[in-house]
């Protein structure tokens, strides 16, 4: 009886730590989802010619609307 009772927290702890991560992952995918959404909405209200630069702890953006591409990445 102890060991199923063990083997069954254990395997519960297993499975909180499991969905937790799932979780987890599953936010930071929906942050980064609307993020993208966000910029896509700002440079489409961007009249031709503009420039939108946006600086973030995590990411660095420069684009150029109607421009030329740019050379090397876009995103750092």
């Amino acid at each position: 009886m102890t060991i199923a009772v063990t083997v069954g927290v254990a395997g519960g702890g297993y499975l909180l730590r499991l969905g937790y991560r799932w979780i987890k992952t599953r936010a930071e995918v929906r942050r980064a989802e609307l993020e993208q959404k966000g910029l896509s909405e700002r440079i489409r209200s961007l009249p031709p010619g503009s420039r939108l630069t946006e600086k973030s702890a995590s990411r660095e953006v420069d684009i150029t609307v109607g421009g030329a591409p740019a050379v090397g990445n876009q995103e750092r």
